[in-house]
C-alpha cells in the first residue's frame, strides 16, 4: 500500500472530503503519518512487530568517526568512543526506549556485520568505574547523534523506526559504499508513490481514525460557525 493509494482511499470514504479544497493530500498525509505513528508506539510498547522489517528504515552505512567521551558527557577521560559523522533524523520513542531494531558494526572480524548492545551513556560511565576491562561494545544516542563505545568502529548499519520520511540522500550518502545500491527509479520515485510503512492489520484502524479527524477538525468547525449565528444565516427565535 502506497500513501497515494491510502488518500484516496479516505477521500471516497466520505463525498465532502473528496469535494472540499481545504483539505489538501498534503493535509490528509500528514494526518495519515500522525496516526500511523500513534498506532506503531502502542504495537511496539506492547512488544510487537519488532522481528519484522515492515515499519523499519535501515541506514545501510552510517559513516562513524573517534571523539573524546567528554563530548557527549561529563566524564573527564582520555577515553575516545565513535560518533556518527553526521546527525540522523529523529528516531521513534516508546515507552521505554528509541524504536531501534538494530544496530550493526561494519567492520567486524570476519566481514561479518556484528550487532550492538544498547546502553545509557551514564550507565556506560559507571561501567568505565569499574576495574574491570570490558570487551563489549555498546551504543546510544544523544543530541541525535549515534554513539558507539569502541572507536575502531568505522562503519555502522541502523536500523530503526523514524519520525519522518528519510530523504534518500540521507540513507545513501556519497561517499559510503557498503555494497548496497538504489536503482535510479526507486531514487527519483514521489514519496506518495513508495511504499508506506504500514502493516497491513493495522490499516483500517489508520483510515478509520484519519476520516473521523478530518471530519472533526474541518466539518464541525463549519456546523459551530453556522449554529452560532457568525455568518450572518442563523437566526434566534428568541430575540424580540
Amino acid at each position: 500500500m502506497t500513501l497515494r493509494k491510502l488518500i484516496s482511499s479516505i477521500r471516497g470514504m466520505n463525498k465532502m472530503l473528496s469535494t472540499d479544497a481545504l483539505i489538501t493530500d498534503r493535509v490528509v498525509a500528514a494526518e495519515i503519518k500522525s496516526n500511523t505513528m500513534l498506532l506503531l508506539k502502542r504495537e511496539t510498547n506492547l512488544r510487537r512487530l519488532w522481528a519484522t522489517d515492515t515499519i523499519f528504515t535501515t541506514f545501510p552505512c552510517l559513516e562513524m568517526q573517534e571523539v573524546n567521551i567528554a563530548e557527549c558527557s561529563d566524564y573527564i577521560d582520555e577515553a575516545t568512543i565513535a560518533r556518527s559523522k553526521y546527525k540522523i533524523p529523529r528516531i521513534a520513542e516508546g515507552n521505554y526506549q528509541y524504536l531501534i531494531q538494530g544496530v550493526y558494526s561494519l567492520n567486524a572480524l570476519g566481514g561479518r556485520a556484528k550487532k550492538i548492545k544498547e546502553i545509557s551513556v551514564n550507565r556506560y560511565i559507571n561501567l568505565l568505574k569499574l576495574p574491570v576491562i570490558k570487551n563489549e561494545e555498546y551504543f546510544w544516542i544523544s543530541n541525535d547523534y549515534l554513539y558507539v563505545t569502541s572507536p575502531l568502529v568505522a562503519k555502522v548499519r541502523l536500523v530503526a523506526l523514524f519520525t519522518e520520511d528519510v530523504p534518500n540522500e540521507v540513507i545513501y550518502p556519497d561517499g559510503c559504499d557498503c555494497g548496497n545500491t538504489i536503482s535510479d527509479e526507486d531514487w527519483c520515485r514521489n514519496p506518495l508513490d513508495k511504499p508506506f510503512m504500514l502493516p497491513a492489520y493495522l490499516e483500517k484502524q489508520v483510515k478509520d481514525l484519519t476520516h473521523q479527524d478530518l471530519m472533526n477538525t474541518y466539518f464541525r468547525q463549519k456546523t459551530d460557525v453556522s449554529d452560532d449565528g457568525i455568518d450572518g444565516q442563523a437566526i434566534n427565535i428568541n430575540k424580540k
